[in-house]
């Protein structure tokens, strides 16, 4: 496994058969492809997870998943050139503005761009994205600052490092999970796939 550089960024991205090639879109810019990254910006789709009351989520119970999932976040769609205020240890899911589809023999992980991550602001994103994928990425953004920060939609926020798969083949098994295609901001999703199901095993649920 190793990391692709410009050279081979450019190279998946300009490979003719569209199920064989790598796809960031829109690129705004030439300059956001890096040395060995590319930067990507933030889309207008932001969803705010609502303060609550409760004693903790659970999620090892079935029942208050629904809740979680579709009472507890505030969904806000920014026009271009509006703010949106992002204070301190508060976090947002935001989204892509690009949307990307990965190669049978590419996986990527996203990172904070260096500079967001010293004013306090990182992509705290669960960062694999798995060969296959494809869509616009959900990024959870946290402010670890002690002041607030400012984000606008279209901003470069993050980065996308792309690395080699050795073995996988054209036509192999690639992504086909809980988050297939989205194009904006999503909220978690539990028992949704079949492993899931062990997670009230593991609560005090199934022991009661």
């Amino acid at each position: 496994m190793s990391v692709l550089s410009n050279v081979e960024i450019r190279n998946r991205i300009g490979r003719p058969n569209y199920k064989d090639k790598l796809i960031v879109t829109p690129l705004l810019s030439e300059k956001q492809i890096g040395t060995a990254s590319i930067d990507i910006r933030l889309g207008s789709s932001i969803i705010v997870p609502k303060k609550t009351y409760v004693e903790s989520h659970d999620m090892t119970r079935r029942k208050s998943v629904r809740q979680v999932e579709r009472k507890l976040y505030d969904r806000v769609r920014l026009r271009y050139h509006s703010k949106f205020i992002l204070h301190p240890d508060e976090l947002i899911l935001g989204v892509t503005f690009e949307y990307i589809c990965l190669p049978h023999d590419t996986f990527c992980s996203v990172t904070s761009r260096s500079s967001w991550g010293r004013l306090g602001l990182v992509v705290a994103t669960a960062s694999i994205v798995q060969p296959g994928f494809k869509g616009s990425l959900t990024l959870e953004l946290a402010n670890l600052s002690n002041s607030p920060v400012t984000l606008y939609p279209g901003l470069l926020v993050g980065q996308l490092v792309f690395y080699d798969i050795a073995g996988l083949r054209l036509g192999d098994p690639v992504y086909k999970g809980r988050y297939d295609c989205p194009t904006e901001a999503g909220r978690p999703q539990f028992y949704t796939q079949a492993i899931d199901d062990e997670m009230s095993y593991w609560g005090q649920e199934e022991r009661s």
